[in-house]
C-alpha cells in the first residue's frame, strides 16, 4: 500500500474532497493538520458514517496538530447523513457517491441539511448539472428533493444511486452546438410572482446577448413553518451536443428583484459560453475524482483500465493541486495542461 496522501493545513474544498474519496477508495490514509470544522468537518465525518465510528473520529479531527486519518471501507445500503453547514450535502454526494459506486450495488444516501444557500450548488445544478456527467461514467443517479432547506434550515435530498460494474470511459473535449438554454424558476410558499420575474429577467439578459432562452417554474418541497413566504432559485441551465452546464441564484420575498439580478446570472453563464471548454472550472474539480478511480482500475474490471480526457474553461489552483494529490494514492497519470486563469485540457490514464 502506498503511504498516507500529504493534505497540510487547511486544503481547498476540492482537494479535501477528492483526497476522502480517495482514501474511501483505497485505505491509503490522509495526513492533515487540524481542527476541521464547519462543511469540511461535516464532510469528513459523513465519509465515516459510511462504515465506521463517528463520534471517535471527531474528537481526533477537532484536536489540533497532525492527524493521520484512516477511513473504513464503505458498506453499501441506505446512509442517513446529518450535514448542517451549508455547501456540505453538495460536498457529500459529490465525495460519497464515486466510493459507493465501486462496490457493484445499489445504494441510497439521504443528506439532511441546508441545499439551499449563497455559494453552493442548488438541487437543479446537481440534478441537472451534475448528475448527466455521473451518469456518463456509469453511475445513474435519481435524485430527489423531499424538503428544501434554506439558509441554515434543515432539508433532504436523497440520492439513489445504480451503479454499472465498473466506471467507464469518459470524454468530454468539445461541448458541440448549443441545444438549448433552460431557466427554472424553483418556487415554494408565499407569491410566486419575483421567482417568475427573476427567471424572466435572465431571459431577457440572454436574449440581449443573442442566445434564445425559456423560463419555466417547478415547485419547492419547504416544511410547514416556512410556507408564509416565498422561497426560490433559479438556475439557468445550457445544453450542448456533449455537455450541459449550469448558473443558479437564490431569492425569497419580499425582497426586491433587480434588473441586476438576473444580468448577473447571465453574464456568469456567457462567459462560459465565450470560451471553449467543455465544462466549467467547478465541474472540472469534481469530475477529477471518477476520472482518477476510472484510469485507477478501482471496481469489478478486467483488461486494462481506460483513460478519461475533458477540457475545462478555466483551470483552477484546486484543480492543479488535486491532480498533483491523486498522484500519492493511485498508480495514475493526471496531467493538467494550462494555466491557472485558463482554459485547460486535463487527461487521465494508467500508469505506463
Amino acid at each position: 500500500m502506498r503511504g498516507a496522501v500529504e493534505l497540510g493545513a487547511r486544503p481547498a474544498q476540492a482537494v479535501l474532497d477528492g483526497a476522502i474519496g480517495l482514501a474511501l477508495a483505497t485505505g491509503v490514509p490522509l495526513r492533515l493538520r487540524g481542527p476541521l470544522s464547519d462543511a469540511d468537518l461535516a464532510v469528513a465525518l459523513a465519509a465515516v458514517k459510511l462504515g465506521g465510528d463517528v463520534e471517535a473520529t471527531r474528537e481526533q479531527l477537532t484536536a489540533g496538530g497532525e492527524i493521520e486519518l484512516s477511513l473504513p471501507r464503505p458498506r453499501a445500503g441506505v446512509h442517513l447523513i446529518e450535514l448542517p453547514h451549508a455547501e456540505a450535502v453538495a460536498r457529500a454526494l459529490w465525495t460519497l457517491s464515486w466510493p459507493l459506486a465501486l462496490l457493484g450495488k445499489p445504494s441510497e444516501l439521504r443528506l439532511r441539511g441546508p441545499n439551499h444557500a449563497d455559494g453552493a450548488p442548488t438541487f437543479h445544478d446537481l440534478r441537472l448539472g451534475w448528475a448527466p456527467f455521473a451518469a456518463r461514467f456509469g453511475l445513474k443517479i435519481g435524485l430527489e428533493l423531499t424538503q428544501a432547506g434554506f439558509g441554515s434550515e434543515e432539508g433532504e435530498i436523497v440520492a439513489t444511486l445504480d451503479p454499472a460494474p465498473a466506471l467507464t470511459a469518459f470524454r468530454a473535449v468539445h461541448r458541440g452546438i448549443l441545444r438549448q438554454v433552460t431557466v427554472v424558476a424553483a418556487v415554494g410558499g408565499g407569491r410566486h410572482d419575483a421567482a417568475q420575474e427573476a427567471a424572466e429577467q435572465v431571459v431577457r439578459a440572454m436574449r440581449r446577448r443573442g442566445v434564445i432562452a425559456e423560463a419555466e417554474r417547478v415547485p419547492l418541497p419547504l416544511p410547514s413553518s416556512s410556507t408564509a413566504r416565498s422561497r426560490w432559485a433559479i438556475t439557468a441551465t445550457a445544453e450542448f451536443e456533449n455537455s450541459v452546464v449550469t448558473v443558479s441564484a437564490l431569492g425569497q420575498a419580499p425582497a426586491l428583484v433587480g434588473p441586476e439580478q438576473g444580468d448577473r446570472v447571465a453574464e456568469r453563464l456567457s462567459r462560459f459560453l465565450e470560451r471553449r471548454g467543455a465544462l466549467d472550472s467547478v465541474m472540472a474539480e469534481r469530475l477529477l475524482l471518477p476520472a482518477v478511480l476510472c484510469a485507477g482500475g478501482l471496481g469489478a474490471r478486467a483488461g486494462t483500465p481506460p483513460s478519461c480526457h475533458y477540457t475545462t474553461s478555466e483551470v483552477t489552483g484546486s484543480l492543479l493541486q488535486l491532480a498533483t494529490t491523486v498522484r500519492q494514492a493511485l498508480p495514475v497519470r493526471a496531467v493538467v495542461d494550462g494555466a491557472e486563469g485558463e482554459e485547460g485540457v486535463v487527461a487521465v490514464a494508467p500508469q505506463a
